[in-house]
C-alpha cells in the first residue's frame, strides 16, 4: 500500500474537489461521502506515517494543507473528528501511538 501512496493521496483529492464542489448533493449522500472521505483521509495519513520517511511526512502535511486551503469547512471536520485527532496527534511520539492505535483496529475489524 505504501508503494502506490501517490495513488492514495491523488484519490483523495479528488473526492476532496468533488465534495467541495458539489455542496448541493442529498443530505444522506453528503453525510456518507463525508464518512467515507474522513475514513480515506485516514487510511491516507497512517500509511504515510507508517511509512516513515520526511518525504511522506511532507505529503501529509500538504494533503492536510491542501484540506484546509479547499474548504476549511470540510478540513474543520476532518481534523477535529475522532479518526482526525487519532492520526493527527503531534510529535514523534504521536506518530508512534497513532501507529499503535491503528495496528489495534486493524486486529478487531480485520483490514489490510
Amino acid at each position: 500500500m505504501i508503494g502506490r501512496i501517490d495513488q492514495q493521496i491523488f484519490v483523495n483529492k479528488r473526492m476532496i474537489d468533488y465534495m467541495s464542489e458539489h455542496k448541493a448533493i442529498n443530505i444522506k449522500t453528503r453525510h456518507y461521502m463525508m464518512n467515507y472521505l474522513d475514513i480515506v483521509t485516514t487510511v491516507t495519513s497512517i500509511m504515510l506515517i507508517k511509512s516513515g520517511t520526511d518525504e511522506n511526512l511532507q505529503k501529509k502535511r500538504e494533503l492536510w494543507n491542501y484540506i484546509k486551503e479547499k474548504d476549511r469547512w470540510m478540513y474543520f471536520r476532518l481534523r477535529n473528528g475522532i479518526l482526525g485527532q487519532a492520526m493527527n496527534l503531534p510529535g514523534k511520539g504521536g506518530r508512534k501511538i497513532s501507529v499503535a492505535e491503528y495496528k489495534i483496529v486493524r486486529r478487531f475489524v480485520g483490514f489490510n
